[in-house]
Protein backbone atom coordinates (compact mmCIF):
# COMPACT_ATOMS: atom_id res chain seq x y z
CA UNK A 1 0.00 0.00 0.00
CA UNK A 2 3.18 2.73 1.02
CA UNK A 3 4.18 1.95 -2.51
CA UNK A 4 1.35 2.50 -4.67
CA UNK A 5 0.64 5.96 -2.40
CA UNK A 6 3.99 6.79 -2.95
CA UNK A 7 3.80 5.75 -6.64
CA UNK A 8 0.31 8.18 -6.89
CA UNK A 9 1.77 10.87 -5.61
CA UNK A 10 4.71 10.84 -8.16
CA UNK A 11 2.62 10.60 -10.70
CA UNK A 12 0.54 13.42 -9.66
CA UNK A 13 3.06 15.63 -8.90
CA UNK A 14 4.46 14.49 -12.66
CA UNK A 15 0.83 15.37 -14.05
CA UNK A 16 1.47 18.89 -12.29
CA UNK A 17 4.58 20.19 -13.46
CA UNK A 18 3.67 18.82 -16.78
CA UNK A 19 0.22 21.68 -16.61
CA UNK A 20 2.54 24.27 -14.73
CA UNK A 21 4.74 24.32 -17.98
CA UNK A 22 2.47 24.07 -20.25
CA UNK A 23 0.43 27.40 -18.16
CA UNK A 24 4.21 29.06 -18.77
CA UNK A 25 4.16 28.21 -22.01
CA UNK A 26 1.16 29.19 -22.55
CA UNK A 27 1.98 33.13 -21.10
CA UNK A 28 4.77 33.10 -23.03
CA UNK A 29 2.48 33.41 -26.08
CA UNK A 30 0.31 35.74 -23.91
CA UNK A 31 3.35 38.21 -24.05
CA UNK A 32 3.90 37.85 -28.05
CA UNK A 33 0.58 39.11 -28.61
CA UNK A 34 0.68 41.91 -26.35
CA UNK A 35 3.82 42.99 -28.01
CA UNK A 36 2.32 42.72 -31.39
CA UNK A 37 -0.96 44.71 -29.62
CA UNK A 38 1.40 46.96 -28.35
CA UNK A 39 -1.16 46.16 -25.01
CA UNK A 40 1.62 48.32 -22.43
CA UNK A 41 -0.97 47.41 -19.60
CA UNK A 42 -0.84 43.58 -19.64
CA UNK A 43 3.19 43.78 -20.34
CA UNK A 44 3.53 46.29 -17.51
CA UNK A 45 2.65 43.10 -15.48
CA UNK A 46 4.14 40.64 -17.59
CA UNK A 47 7.68 42.32 -16.87
CA UNK A 48 9.22 42.49 -14.10
CA UNK A 49 10.92 45.43 -13.01
CA UNK A 50 13.94 44.20 -13.60
CA UNK A 51 13.73 43.02 -16.89
CA UNK A 52 16.54 42.83 -18.99
CA UNK A 53 16.05 41.83 -22.49
CA UNK A 54 19.24 41.44 -24.70
CA UNK A 55 18.89 41.26 -28.53
CA UNK A 56 20.60 39.52 -31.19
CA UNK A 57 22.17 42.85 -31.80
CA UNK A 58 23.89 42.63 -28.36
CA UNK A 59 21.60 46.03 -27.42
CA UNK A 60 20.15 45.61 -24.29
CA UNK A 61 16.89 47.07 -23.42
CA UNK A 62 15.42 47.48 -19.52
CA UNK A 63 11.49 47.15 -18.86
CA UNK A 64 11.33 50.80 -19.35
CA UNK A 65 12.64 51.22 -22.91
CA UNK A 66 11.43 48.02 -24.14
CA UNK A 67 8.11 49.15 -23.51
CA UNK A 68 8.79 52.54 -24.79
CA UNK A 69 9.94 50.70 -28.22
CA UNK A 70 6.91 48.39 -27.93
CA UNK A 71 4.51 51.57 -28.06
CA UNK A 72 6.62 53.63 -30.48
CA UNK A 73 6.38 50.25 -33.08
CA UNK A 74 2.97 49.81 -32.61
CA UNK A 75 0.97 48.44 -35.48
CA UNK A 76 4.76 47.48 -37.33
CA UNK A 77 4.49 44.11 -35.65
CA UNK A 78 2.05 41.90 -37.84
CA UNK A 79 2.80 38.44 -35.59
CA UNK A 80 5.07 36.87 -33.51
CA UNK A 81 4.76 33.08 -33.81
CA UNK A 82 6.33 31.49 -30.72
CA UNK A 83 7.27 27.72 -32.84
CA UNK A 84 9.23 25.23 -30.58
CA UNK A 85 9.34 26.17 -27.10
CA UNK A 86 10.12 24.25 -23.55
CA UNK A 87 9.74 24.98 -20.57
CA UNK A 88 12.01 23.73 -17.18
CA UNK A 89 10.29 24.53 -13.68
CA UNK A 90 13.25 24.75 -11.08
CA UNK A 91 11.01 25.69 -7.78
CA UNK A 92 9.43 29.26 -8.67
CA UNK A 93 12.20 29.95 -11.30
CA UNK A 94 11.32 28.99 -15.38
CA UNK A 95 13.33 28.57 -17.82
CA UNK A 96 12.11 28.20 -21.53
CA UNK A 97 14.05 28.20 -24.50
CA UNK A 98 12.59 28.23 -28.38
CA UNK A 99 12.08 30.15 -31.62
CA UNK A 100 9.58 32.75 -32.30
CA UNK A 101 8.85 33.79 -36.00
CA UNK A 102 8.74 37.77 -36.00
CA UNK A 103 6.95 39.07 -39.09
CA UNK A 104 7.43 42.91 -39.20
CA UNK A 105 5.76 45.25 -42.34
CA UNK A 106 8.71 45.03 -43.34
CA UNK A 107 10.38 41.80 -43.00
CA UNK A 108 10.60 38.39 -41.48
CA UNK A 109 13.23 36.95 -39.27
CA UNK A 110 13.23 34.26 -36.65
CA UNK A 111 15.01 34.24 -33.21
CA UNK A 112 16.04 32.17 -30.95
CA UNK A 113 16.23 32.65 -27.34
CA UNK A 114 15.98 31.71 -23.79
CA UNK A 115 13.70 33.62 -20.86
CA UNK A 116 13.75 33.12 -17.57
CA UNK A 117 10.37 34.01 -15.43
CA UNK A 118 9.88 33.98 -11.93
CA UNK A 119 6.56 32.59 -10.07
CA UNK A 120 4.04 35.45 -8.44
CA UNK A 121 1.20 34.91 -6.09
CA UNK A 122 -1.59 35.32 -9.21
CA UNK A 123 0.95 34.37 -12.16
CA UNK A 124 4.80 34.66 -13.91
CA UNK A 125 6.27 37.19 -14.68
CA UNK A 126 9.16 37.44 -17.59
CA UNK A 127 12.57 38.56 -16.06
CA UNK A 128 15.32 38.26 -18.69
CA UNK A 129 15.53 37.51 -22.67
CA UNK A 130 18.40 36.57 -24.34
CA UNK A 131 18.35 36.25 -28.15
CA UNK A 132 20.82 33.86 -28.81
CA UNK A 133 20.66 33.52 -32.16
CA UNK A 134 18.51 35.58 -35.16
CA UNK A 135 18.20 33.99 -38.92
CA UNK A 136 17.19 36.47 -41.94
CA UNK A 137 17.30 39.89 -39.66
CA UNK A 138 17.64 43.01 -42.04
Amino acid sequence: MKYLLSSVLFLLSGAASAQTEQQLLDFEKQIEAAVVAADISFLQKAYADDFRFKHGTGHIDSKASWLKDVEKNKGKFVSRNVDKAEAELHGDIGITQGTITVTRTESTYTIHYVRVYRKTPNSWELFMHRTVQQENFK
